[in-house]
This record gives C-alpha cells, sequence and structure tokens, in this order.
C-alpha cells in the first residue's frame, strides 16, 4: 500500500490536469487545433490535386506540407494568449471574463470544422473520380482490346520512368499503326524487383542477384506471362517508390518481391506477389531448404509455378519441361558461374571485366563438364572478343565453335544455348538466315527473353526487313523499358529507313534527358539534323551528356565539328580523353586515322593528312584478317586514303574487294555505306558521272549511316567536288530553308 501523501499528490495532480484540460476548453484552443489540422490537411490534399495537374516538382508539395506543420504551435501558442472580443484581438488576461465571448466563438469554430471537414470528404470523392496523372483514358471496344493482344503487352514508352518522357505521339511506330496506345496492363505482367540479401556477409549479393536473374530467366520460357527484364527491375533496388508507382512505370499488373538468406548450409528465400491496382496480396510463401544446387533450382521452379497459379495462368507441357531443368548438381560450379554472370551483365564491353569473368567460367566447367549454361556464357565471351576485333585468330575461333558445340550437345533445347550458336552464325559466319531460324527456336522456348527479341531485331535489320526489325526492338523495349541500349538501337534503326520524325517523337527533348543517355539523344539530334539542317543540336548534346565511347561517339564527337568547318575542335576531341581510351583498348584506330585525316586536310595541312591516310594503308595486312563487318568498314577506309594519295587502282580493286564481301542482298545495313565510298572514289579518280549514279543510289538505299542530302552537303570530304552542278542538286536538301554555311 501507498502511504497517504502519495495519494494526495496523484489526486492533486489529476486535478491540475482537468483544470489545464477545462481551461484549453474554455479558450477554444482544442477546437482552433483541431479546425486547424482539418484545413490543413485540406490544403495539402488540394495542393497535391492541383500541382499534379500543372506538374509541378515533388518538393513543391513537401514545403507546403512542410510549412503547415511548423506553423501548428504557434496557433496553438496564439489560440491560449489571445481572445477574440467584439473589441477585436486582446490578450486573454486583458478580458475580463464576465464579458467574454469564447462560447460564442466556439460555435463559429464548431461551424468552421464541419465546413471544411464536407470539403475533405468532397476532396476526397474528386480525387477518386479523376484518373491519375499519366493515366491515359479507358479502353473500350474489341478493336483496342484486339491491338493489346497483338502487341502481346500493352505499349511502354522506352524511357522510363514514364516521368522522364513525353508521351509518344499520334502514329509513332511506338504505338503501332493504329496510332493508339494500349492503356492496361496485360492481366499476366510481372516485374520482379531485386531481391533483398538478408545475408550477414555483404559478399553474398551476388548470390541473390543470382537466384533473382535465375528466376526471371525462368519466368521468360512461360508463354502466359509478360515479365519485364532485369535492366529495368534492377533500378527499383532500394526504391522508396510504392508498389503502384512502380507498377504504373513499368505497366505491369503484379509486383513480386522477396528475399534471399544464406546461413551456413542453409537457404531462406521469401517472395510475395502483390496485385499492384489493390495492394492485395496474391501470394506469399517463405521457404527454407538445405543449400544444395537442386534445392535452389527447384525452388526457382516451384516459385515460378506458385506465381502463374496466382495469376491464373496456364503452362503447357514443354514448359513443364522446361522448368524441370537442372543446370548443374555442382554448387561450387553454379557459384562460380553467378560471380562470372554478375561480372559479365556489368562489363559494357569493358574488356577488364569479360577478362575476370573468363577464369570463373573456366572453374565451372573443370568443376562440372556437363554445365552447358556455363559453357554458353564463356562462348559469349569468345564470341564478343571476336565481333569486337580483339581476337579474331583461328585459335579463338576453334575455342569459340568448340564450347558451343559442347553445349549444344548437353542442352540442344536450351534457348541460351540456341541464341548463341545464331550469334556465331551472326558474328563469325554472316549467316544470318541461319541466324534467324535458330533465333526462332530460342523464341519459342523462351518467349519473354529479351535478348532474343533484340538479336531478332539486328538479325532482321541485316536481312533488309526494317519493319519487322524496327517491331523486335519494340517488343524488346515493352519487356525491358529501361534498356538504354536497345532504345538507342531502335533509333538507330528507324534512322536507317529516314524515319526521322518517328525518332523524335520517341525521344524527350535533351533538357529532359538522363545525362546518361548519350547514344538516345545523338540520334534524336542526328533526326533533327536531318529535319531542319541544325547542326547546334549535336553541339549541344557533348556539352550536356555523359560521354563515353559508344559507337555514335564514334560518328559524331568530331564530325559535328567537321561539318562546321571547325578542324582545331575536331582535333581535340580526337586527341581527347574518349578517343584516347578506345586507341588503348585496340578500338576504332581506322575511325580515328580517317576523321584525323579529314581535320587536318580541312585546316589546310595535306601532309600531315597524307600521313594519316598512310598509316590507314598500312593497315591492311592486319584488316585482311579482321571479321566480316571490320574487314569491310576497313577495306573502304583504305580505298579511300588510296584515292586520297592519289592511287586510284589500288583504291578502286580495295572498293571491287569489300563488294565482293558485301553483295548486293548479303547485308542490307552495310551495302549502302559502300555505295556512297564507291561514289567518293569514282569522283575522286575523275569518273564523275559514276559517282554521279552511285549517289543517286545510295540517296535512296537505307544503311547503318545512310547516304542523306544533308550529309553531302555538309561533310568537307565531299568539298572536292562542290563544283559539279549534279551533285550540289543531289546535296540540296528538300527542307533546306535557306542555304547554310559550308
Amino acid at each position: 500500500m501507498y502511504p497517504a501523501p502519495f495519494w494526495a499528490a496523484v489526486s492533486l495532480g489529476v486535478d491540475k490536469l482537468m483544470s489545464l484540460f477545462e481551461e484549453l476548453k474554455r479558450r477554444n484552443v482544442i477546437r482552433v487545433a483541431i479546425a486547424y489540422a482539418v484545413g490543413a490537411w485540406l490544403l495539402v490534399q488540394g495542393a497535391d490535386l492541383i500541382l499534379d495537374l500543372v506538374g509541378a516538382e515533388e518538393w513543391v508539395l513537401r514545403a507546403v506540407a512542410g510549412l503547415l506543420a511548423l506553423g501548428f504551435i504557434p496557433v496553438v501558442i496564439f489560440a491560449w494568449a489571445f481572445e477574440i472580443t467584439p473589441e477585436g484581438i486582446k490578450k486573454e488576461k486583458e478580458v475580463d471574463r464576465t464579458r467574454s465571448i469564447t462560447q460564442h466563438t466556439a460555435k463559429k469554430l464548431d461551424y468552421v470544422t464541419i465546413g471544411l471537414l464536407i470539403g475533405a470528404i468532397a476532396l476526397v470523392a474528386l480525387d477518386r473520380m479523376l484518373p491519375e496523372q499519366g493515366s491515359p483514358p479507358p479502353v473500350g471496344g474489341s478493336e483496342a482490346a484486339d491491338q493489346a493482344d497483338i502487341a502481346g503487352m500493352a505499349p511502354a514508352h522506352p524511357c522510363a520512368p514514364p516521368s522522364k518522357c513525353i508521351p509518344a505521339q499520334k502514329g509513332s511506330l511506338l504505338q503501332g499503326d493504329g496510332g493508339t496506345a494500349a492503356t492496361l496492363p496485360p492481366e499476366k505482367s510481372i516485374a520482379v524487383l531485386p531481391f533483398a540479401n538478408r545475408s550477414n556477409q555483404n559478399d553474398d549479393l551476388y548470390f541473390t542477384d543470382g537466384i533473382h536473374d535465375d528466376l526471371l530467366t525462368q519466368l521468360a520460357k512461360i508463354g502466359d506471362l509478360t515479365v519485364i527484364s532485369r535492366t529495368s527491375v534492377m533500378e527499383y533496388r532500394d526504391s522508396s517508390k510504392n508498389m503502384k508507382e512502380i507498377a504504373a512505370e513499368l505497366n505491369v499488373a503484379t509486383i513480386l518481391e522477396g528475399g534471399v538468406q544464406k546461413v551456413g548450409n542453409r537457404v531462406r528465400i521469401n517472395a510475395q506477389l502483390i496485385e499492384a491496382a489493390t495492394d492485395k496480396h496474391l501470394w506469399a510463401e517463405t521457404f527454407d531448404r538445405e543449400l544444395t544446387a537442386e534445392n535452389i533450382f527447384e525452388l526457382q521452379s516451384e516459385i515460378a509455378r506458385k506465381i502463374v497459379t496466382a495469376v491464373a495462368g496456364q503452362l503447357t507441357p514443354e514448359e513443364e519441361q522446361l522448368l524441370a531443368d537442372i543446370p548443374t548438381q555442382n554448387l561450387a560450379a553454379y557459384e562460380a558461374y553467378l560471380r562470372a554472370r554478375e561480372l559479365f551483365y556489368g562489363a559494357n564491353y569493358a574488356r577488364s571485366q569479360e577478362a575476370a569473368a573468363q577464369p570463373l567460367l573456366e572453374k565451372a566447367i573443370a568443376l562440372d563438364p556437363d554445365y552447358a549454361e556455363a559453357q554458353v556464357l564463356l562462348a559469349s565471351i569468345y564470341g564478343q572478343l571476336y565481333w569486337r576485333g580483339i581476337d579474331t585468330s583461328d585459335e579463338l575461333l576453334t575455342k569459340y565453335r568448340t564450347m558451343l558445340e559442347r553445349a549444344i550437345a548437353l542442352n540442344p533445347n536450351s534457348p541460351t544455348a540456341l541464341r548463341a550458336q545464331a550469334n556465331y552464325h551472326y558474328r563469325v559466319e554472316s549467316d544470318y538466315q541461319r541466324s534467324l531460324e535458330l533465333l526462332q527456336q530460342a523464341q519459342a522456348a523462351a518467349p519473354g527473353n529479351v535478348d532474343i527479341y533484340g538479336d531478332l531485331g539486328f538479325t532482321l535489320r541485316r536481312l533488309g526487313r526494317w519493319d519487322e526489325s524496327i517491331a523486335s526492338f519494340q517488343k524488346a523495349l515493352q519487356l525491358d523499358p529501361a534498356n538504354r541500349f536497345y532504345h538507342g538501337t531502335l533509333l538507330e534503326t528507324m534512322g536507317s529507313i529516314s524515319q526521322w520524325q518517328a525518332i523524335i517523337d520517341n525521344t524527350v527533348p535533351l533538357a529532359d534527358a538522363d545525362p546518361d543517355d548519350l547514344d538516345i539523344q545523338l540520334n534524336r539530334a542526328w533526326a533533327q539534323l536531318e529535319l531542319t539542317g541544325d547542326l547546334q543540336a549535336l553541339k549541344a548534346v557533348f556539352r550536356r551528356m555523359n560521354l563515353v565511347g559508344s559507337s555514335q561517339y564514334v560518328d559524331f564527337s568530331a564530325r559535328v565539328h567537321l561539318m562546321l568547318r571547325d578542324a582545331d575542335a575536331a582535333i581535340a576531341v580526337l586527341e581527347g580523353p574518349v578517343w584516347k581510351d578506345l586507341l588503348e583498348q585496340g578500338q576504332n584506330l581506322g575511325a580515328y586515322l580517317e576523321q584525323s585525316a579529314t581535320a587536318w586536310r580541312l585546316k589546310g595541312d595535306s601532309s600531315r593528312a597524307a600521313g594519316f591516310h598512310e598509316q590507314l594503308v598500312a593497315r591492311t595486312d592486319d584488316v585482311m584478317t579482321l571479321g566480316l563487318q571490320d574487314r569491310f568498314y576497313g577495306r573502304l577506309g583504305i580505298a579511300h586514303a588510296l584515292a586520297r594519295l592519289g592511287r586510284f587502282d589500288e583504291a578502286k580493286a580495295m572498293v571491287e574487294q569489300a563488294e565482293a564481301d558485301v553483295p548486293e542482298g548479303r547485308d542490307a545495313l552495310l551495302f549502302g555505306t559502300l555505295l556512297e565510298l564507291r561514289a567518293m572514289v569514282r569522283a575522286l579518280a575523275g569518273d564523275e558521272a559514276g559517282a554521279i549514279e552511285d549517289l543517286k543510289i545510295a540517296l535512296r538505299t537505307p544503311a547503318a549511316a545512310p547516304t542523306t542530302a544533308w550529309r553531302l552537303h555538309y561533310h568537307p570530304d565531299w568539298d572536292f567536288f562542290r563544283h559539279n552542278e549534279r551533285f550540289n542538286e543531289l546535296a540540296s536538301p528538300g527542307n533546306m530553308v535557306q542555304e547554310k554555311p559550308l
């Protein structure tokens, strides 16, 4: 029992609290606080609606909410210290209690609060009736549904998230022929967010990401699902966005999230599938198994099946068989493969990371000689070495073929093995028809694999099937909307067939662009040049964007200054850090020598220009050992150099060799380039009529870098031919408003 003084103290404290509460009521402090809170909430909600409509930045709304929160304390203090009287506002202690009108003020505050509550209810109702920002109107009628079925999924703008994009304009290629974009995500569409690494070791992140990647691979085999690919979902690692926002940006109906914990010889995987529109959990489960390779693959297959069931999908017998495949029983081999694949994904053509991946794959294969997926990935590294001209030796080609043959023998139905075989025929044999056949088989086995659609796009354009190529790149972007590589390649392909307005329609203005979207913005600036003749857009891209040695950088970084007749600026770029890094990696030497020769000739130093041409000619023996594409471009560069040096017969012979490599009909992407170079050699050798005929054909022939009137009009390599009136007619664009300075 507590002593009596204790209870007396408690009673006194309660009395004081009650007295304080009564005083707060009398002074209307509580009513003011409630009215202020309701009013502030109403203001924030109204501001949210208005700011959404005007497209204001998110910080504006946060600032409004912060200011209102800060205002709460001063308002409460004011209500305590002051009172409204018939004579105006006075300090509370100066008011005669017998003449106080706080009761009347209380009723007015009640009315104000009720009015604010009614306004809040009306605002909530209005918010529910209005569509979310960026949401198109509802789809109606069977025609829209048919279009969505044909596309396989609702077209998503390639430069995700949509907040960074402008809408594709009516009739743009990303919307299809109908010019009307589907509005709802496919019913059985899913984005698998990066799994959380719940292990104690940060080094286990490779393992967590590997489980995530393999699950994506399994899901891509299921034709009844639409699965967003790795590049796009990885952007949401540690994202603060909610599920609805992520689903809207990726245009999916469901989101899978989860985590992986690796402790000792146990692995725990938890996953939950959420319906984005309702935030409803469609399925959730935790798996705890012994850490073996077989258990990991079985878990991935089981999760894939659970997802199909949760979204009321269907699995074919062939898909069941593919899901049941266990690539390796050797856990150490699997972990070595995961580490190598992580390096390969992050390489982005960086030889150092590919080189680091190679011994890990060799280790995986040594541990399990029947590990087909490891052999496929090692073959892919060999293919990259050959394709980029780093190693074109017979020894490498033998290793490349042997590795592929072993992988195909082990698992002839593997979509990754079929794709790797298709890449061999594309890169080494230049047999695009065979490559297409293999890719179609791979697509049937993995209908959701984004890279198969990308490879189809590359192969189809070599065959001159431009519209189908564009459709394949669009499908790749629907599955992987944040993939810069496929977005840039789609735009390049549009440019190859002079679809300049389509490029503009499917890119954002430079001011709104991500600084890493260099190639995308260079394609847009190239399209602006072809539509208007404006070269300044190209210059602006190089000022604003992060610079890397991409193919578009190689094409335009110095050339824009050459077309502006600024030789010193062109030379400064060619001797700058990006080009230096490319040359140190053994890449683009021919382009460097050729553009340097043009710059020094423009500068008036013909002797220095001739020196660069001589260096190009000296590379002849090396060029002859390269693969078809590099050999083709190398021969054209040497032919141009020989013609500039006055060695016309040798130049013509070199063009004939290039033409024998790429006759009309073999490679639609390269043949148009041959026509312009052949025209230049003929013109330099004095065959002006032959040059004009070649240029006429070149101007209507698609190519990787198509011949256009603006290109002929601006490029200093053609300055020697500007005395020819027929050439000047060809080099006068139909959209030229006034003569541009040369």
